[in-house]
């Protein structure tokens, strides 16, 4: 009888996680929730790396308003309980995600249960601590020459800037804009300092000095962005530094009312 039983509940959990229904960990995902750039095997920075948990039903939608996201971590020989997340669905969709931001390294087991208690689906991640290679940092600024700088009301998953502008407005989009670099070689620099200056009123010169800024970047990326909110309308001028205060690149622009 115990044998039996057994039986029964491996031939159940087999049903309930075969569904046709499968989570993907990816990059990043389209507007239909799909996957791009999904790996069961991750390497991670030491503030960590955020990564969309996909549940996909494939042709049916997914029951219930809200499904729960369940991450275990294999510790000490097994998988221990470790996180978990509630998901409520708006409406009926056949794929769901939630972004989640690892910040260890190990071997996971997420799954996703519905309301009643069924596992939907299930998969087992890895998380590595990113070999970084050794890149000497810049310490010439014509390393940057050919580095281009753009403001832009927008940039989409992948880096693709949208809407180019010399211009932000505080009454549009409340003085915010994006600021993305690209250049032909890596970066090499771990961070970027930005400091910020605005010309006065009837001045020829960038004399107020408004605040700095630090972002955190990898020295391997070849492009990078960032965003910004101005205080105040005004002429502003933003000098971009790497992390040995070497100049990398000034750039202009105009905040109206």
């Amino acid at each position: 009888m115990k044998k039996l039983i057994q039986i029964l509940f491996i031939l159940i959990s087999i049903i309930t996680i075969t569904n046709g229904q499968t989570i993907y960990v990816a990059e990043s995902v389209t507007e239909q929730n799909e996957p791009i750039n999904a790996h069961n095997y991750w390497e991670i920075e030491p503030w960590g790396k955020s990564l969309f948990i996909i549940l996909d039903s494939e042709n049916q939608d997914i029951e219930g308003n809200i499904v729960y996201l369940f991450i275990d971590k294999y510790t000490d020989g097994k998988y221990q309980p470790y996180d978990s997340k509630s998901i409520n669905i708006k409406e009926k969709n056949r794929r769901i995600k939630y972004d989640y931001k690892f910040t260890e390294t190990g071997k996971y087991k997420l799954y996703y249960i519905n309301v009643s208690q069924e596992k939907l689906a299930s998969t087992v991640v890895t998380i590595s601590e990113k070999i970084r290679k050794q890149n000497a940092t810049v310490k010439r600024s014509n390393y940057y020459d050919n580095i281009k700088l753009i403001f832009c009301e927008k940039v989409l998953v992948g880096g693709t800037p949208i809407g180019i502008t010399k211009k932000a407005s505080l009454r549009e989009n409340g003085g915010q804009i994006y600021v993305k670099l690209t250049n032909f070689s890596p970066l090499k620099t771990e961070v970027i300092l930005v400091d910020f200056w605005r010309k006065e009123y009837r001045s020829f010169e960038y004399d107020e000095y408004m605040e700095s800024k630090k972002f955190r970047i990898d020295p391997e990326w070849s492009d990078t962005y960032f965003k910004y909110k101005f205080p105040k309308a005004g002429e502003y001028k933003i000098v971009i530094y790497n992390q040995e205060e070497v100049l990398i690149k000034t750039g202009y622009i105009n905040v109206l009312n």
